[in-house]
């Protein structure tokens, strides 16, 4: 009986092993491929005059002595932060938990900001960056940088 089921298990892990190798086809990109262009090349279109939503590319945390303030207070971020380009941005948390600034495409961010800490972002092209906190989601906001 014992020697049954070890091989019926043993016959289960052989196929869902073969199942999902998928038969020896790969999904991966070939070397030559890529599915994104690099942050590094600049779109085609024309700039337009408002300013646009641009890729966190433009974006870098900051030690420099801030600029331009931000206090996070009572689990909010202003709605819009108005900048220039080269400004530090710095972000005071004034809340007992921790928060962060992220960039909502995610390639940009704070370390985690404990109480009372401060941490900055500077960017180096002009345009529209919305932002949330990783820790707490619903605060938003849309840092306005201009050249």
């Amino acid at each position: 009986m014992h020697r049954r089921l070890l091989s019926v298990l043993g016959m289960t892990a052989m196929l869902t092993v073969a199942a999902c190798s998928g038969g020896g086809a790969s999904t991966a990109p070939s070397a030559g491929t890529t599915s994104q262009a690099p942050a590094s090349v600049a779109p085609s279109a024309a700039p337009s005059a408002a300013p646009s939503v641009v890729a966190g590319g433009a974006c870098a945390p900051s030690t420099g002595p801030a600029t331009v303030t931000v206090a996070i207070k009572d689990f909010a971020f202003p709605s819009t932060v108005d900048a220039k380009v080269g400004d530090v941005i710095g972000f005071t948390n004034e809340d007992s938990a921790p928060h962060t600034a992220t960039l909502d495409d995610d390639s940009c961010t704070t370390e985690n900001i404990a109480q009372g800490a401060s941490a900055g972002l500077t960017f180096s092209a002009a345009g529209d960056y919305p932002f949330h906190c990783r820790i707490h989601p619903k605060m938003t906001g849309t840092i306005k940088v201009t050249g």
